[in-house]
């Protein structure tokens, strides 16, 4: 059995979940999900609280039983029993490094993994599957289909900024910090002399702040929350069906270009995806090759 412990929200849960699934296929196991952290609702100052959400989506994610982590604990740490000569049928597996790191997806069976697990390269050689499993379950609504048509039959730009946590929630401030609106403005600049008859379509948790700020010469849709669907499902559709993509420092923004099927599709991401340094420093494997990342 491999477990991987849920942490943060949607984008974070999916990478947690490819990493746990390209694992126990390596080791023809069953896989679950531990969210007790991510359900705990112990207070903790400057913690943004997150639900389960992978349940937008037809895959099966089982829950871990208390008493299946508990023998994970009385098991020493994988790298230690190396070390020690140690032959415990269980092992933990902490994220070291925020880099990928090859040695994690060479675990055995009956591991537990806790960690972010931001890089493609942890599951891209199961790449079909992952997409499979990130099918949705609910469809667009009569309403929802409208947007849908026009964002699937104009040269669509999906641009997305993330703002509310991380402005207003020092924790998220001080770690990511809102990507600023000078990287926007030249990645606007940059797609627009690549891809003839643009059409822009503007996701935000703050809609408001980006029709005062954001100004183009070019078609532009605003698409608010009265988009979003259960657990913002539908605007999490809605984003992968754009042809193309402006990302901010969003794994929730990173998912949605990744599953876009245009295969001509153009990423612009941002090269500071941390505001702390070294974090920032670790994250050379979060975007595939192909992506175009641009500095503010």
């Amino acid at each position: 059995m491999i477990v991987v412990k849920l942490m943060g929200g949607l984008g974070n849960q999916m990478f947690q979940y490819a990493f746990g699934k390209n694992l126990a296929i390596k080791n023809n196991t069953h896989l679950k999900v531990d969210t007790a952290f991510l359900l705990d609702r112990t207070p903790r100052e400057g913690f943004v609280f997150r639900d389960f959400d992978l349940d937008i989506f037809t895959l099966k994610a089982d829950t871990v039983a208390e008493n299946e982590v508990e023998e994970f604990k009385r098991s020493k740490p994988f790298f230690s029993r190396l070390l020690s000569g140690g032959n415990s049928n269980t092992s933990i597996i902490n994220e070291k490094v925020f880099h990928f790191d090859p040695s994690a997806i060479v675990m055995k069976k009956n591991s537990y993994a806790s960690g972010y697990w931001q890089s493609e390269k942890y599951f891209q050689e199961i790449e079909a599957i992952i997409r499979q499993e990130f099918t949705f379950k609910t469809a667009l609504n009569e309403f929802e289909s409208e947007l849908n048509s026009e964002i699937r039959n104009t040269n669509s730009v999906c641009i997305n900024f993330r703002r509310t946590d991380f402005v207003h929630v020092k924790n998220s401030a001080d770690t990511h910090g809102a990507t600023e609106l000078s990287y926007y403005e030249n990645a606007i600049q940059l797609i627009t002399s690549k891809v003839e008859n643009v059409h822009f379509f503007i996701f935000s948790d703050d809609i408001e702040w980006c029709k005062l700020n954001v100004k183009t010469n070019f078609p532009t849709t605003f698409v608010g929350h009265e988009y979003k669907g259960e657990k913002f499902s539908s605007y999490f559709q809605l984003m992968i069906n754009c042809k193309h993509f402006i990302i901010p420092n969003s794994t929730f923004a990173w998912w949605a270009a990744w599953l876009s099927q245009n295969e001509n599709k153009i990423v612009i991401a941002p090269k500071r995806w941390f505001l702390d340094v070294n974090l920032q420093n670790a994250s050379m494997d979060i975007f595939p090759s192909s992506w175009i990342q641009l500095e503010s």
